[in-house]
């Protein structure tokens, strides 16, 4: 009689799991980022750089809110979300000029604005004078941030 052989039958479940699982996370990494570029590009002017932007709104007497992050750091992913929710109150009042620090395009406006820590938030009143935020503002205090910017208390 001939021997039988046993297969040792393994069970796939686990590892279809695991490669789901991360093919899920990519998937959502890839959305985050995708987001985060299309919020960039409808709240700048086409064409113009980061550095441009802030000079047309400074030159114009402009409340402004320059807004300096990164895509992929999660103060700045929070602090997105504040701007996402809190500034369309004030497009019509408020510049904003949105730079991320890792398009190499801004390399030398990041040096000249001297960009230390990330998110930066600098909000410039209609004389171009400052106050620098840096990390994660709460939404009502960049909305009352933002208010104050546009009555010009």
């Amino acid at each position: 009689m001939p021997k039988k052989s046993h297969h040792k039958k393994t069970n796939l479940l686990p590892r279809i799991l695991i490669v789901a699982g991360v093919l899920t996370l990519a998937a959502v990494l890839l959305l985050l980022k995708a987001g985060s570029n299309n919020q960039a590009q409808t709240t700048a002017v086409a064409g113009d750089l980061p550095a441009d932007q802030l000079q047309n709104a400074l030159t114009e007497h402009r409340p402004t809110l320059a807004f300096f992050h990164s895509n992929n750091c999660h103060q700045c992913i929070v602090m997105m979300e504040t701007v996402s929710q809190v500034y369309p109150g004030f497009a019509d009042a408020v510049a904003l000029v949105d730079v991320n620090v890792y398009d190499e395009r801004n390399a030398q406006f990041l040096r000249d604005i001297r960009i230390q820590y990330i998110p930066t938030l600098i909000f410039y009143d209609r004389t171009g004078q400052e106050q620098v935020s840096v990390g994660v503002m709460e939404a009502e205090q960049l909305r009352q941030t933002l208010a104050t910017l546009v009555g010009g208390d």
